[in-house]
């Protein structure tokens, strides 16, 4: 796969969580998207050349990769805002509920946005943090939402995506998945569990 990739000679990179290297090609698709599709279609490009549809487009090549369903997964802006957007989303499915259950080895940024949505709601929300081993044990009736990174990008330690979905359903929570670390790492399967929403990114290993 080495020669897809454009690597200084002689240089071995190891370093894909934050930036890969680049691939091959990449410099003369953007060329002529700036040339042919931005430069000589100005704003009809969105229709021209389906710069509309590529959010859609891009999703339905990774809903692939993560055992979801065609029209289900598209691409957005950040993994945090992500994170913000579908644990608002998943909260409004469980009103009368208050706990967003999730544990001490995630990520921490999106326990940061949980935090954040927490202080803007202003509606007595709780995040609750439990040890990585018990978040399929302490799934209550007062927990709204579950939201768990699949993987601890520091440890390996990897959570049973079936087992911890069914857990949530059983205590009638909704699933919120963030699979920033396994995405196009690890086999998964989205439909199969049910699990209503997932966030992830594509710098790890799409």
């Amino acid at each position: 796969m080495k020669d897809r990739f454009s690597l200084p000679e002689g240089m071995i990179y190891l370093d894909g969580n934050s930036l890969g290297p680049l691939p091959v090609g990449v410099t003369e698709r953007i060329g002529s998207m700036l040339q042919n599709e931005w430069g000589a279609h100005l704003i009809k490009g969105w229709n021209l050349d389906n710069w509309m549809g590529q959010p859609a487009s891009v999703g339905n090549t990774i809903a692939r990769l993560i055992g979801a369903g065609q029209g289900t997964v598209t691409m957005g802006d950040t993994l945090s805002v992500k994170v913000y957007q579908a644990l608002s989303a998943a909260l409004k499915m469980r009103p009368d509920r208050r706990v967003i259950l999730s544990d001490s080895g995630n990520f921490p940024s999106d326990l940061y946005m949980a935090e954040g949505l927490i202080r803007q709601l202003d509606r007595d929300y709780e995040l609750r943090l439990v040890a990585p081993e018990e978040v399929a044990t302490s799934m209550a009736d007062d927990v709204a939402v579950a939201m768990i990174t699949q993987v601890d990008y520091r440890t390996g330690r990897l959570h049973d995506m079936a087992g911890v979905t069914k857990a949530a359903h059983d205590a009638g929570a909704v699933m919120l998945w963030d699979l920033a670390h396994t995405a196009g790492a690890v086999p998964m399967d989205l439909t199969g569990c049910g699990a209503e929403f997932a966030v992830g990114c594509t710098y790890k290993y799409l």
